[in-house]
């Protein structure tokens, strides 16, 4: 049995044009439900013995990001190693002092889950 002789590898090096997809003929997906998807997941993982478990993100709650000079946010560590509580209790009670209301509930002074060992 012979083989074809390989093509020259100069071919390969040659410049060609990148085609490029049109992403405007890609269609999405069917809409899948977020308890679907997590459904799948905890199957797979259970399959391939992997963590699939993620934190479900409480409704009630929402991400509030700032820029703030970086003194306030040193003296906002330093009082928070200093009290064992999080930054995120200061300001929530600097909010509940200065008038704004704050549930007791949501007033805990470390949210930070401990880590297994």
């Amino acid at each position: 049995m012979t083989k074809a002789p390989l093509p020259p590898i100069t071919d390969a090096l040659r410049a060609r044009p990148a085609n490029r997809p049109n992403l405007r003929d890609l269609k999405s997906p069917q809409s899948i439900e977020d308890n679907n998807v997590s459904e799948n997941s905890r199957i797979l993982g259970t399959k391939w013995g992997a963590q699939t478990s993620l934190d479900e993100p409480d409704p009630a709650t929402t991400s509030l990001r700032m820029v703030i000079p970086e003194y306030v946010d040193r003296q906002l560590s330093l009082k928070a190693a200093e009290d064992k509580v999080t930054k995120q209790y200061l300001v929530l009670k600097a909010l509940s002092e200065g008038g704004y209301e704050v549930r007791e509930a949501d007033l805990v002074e470390d949210k930070r889950k401990r880590r297994r060992r």
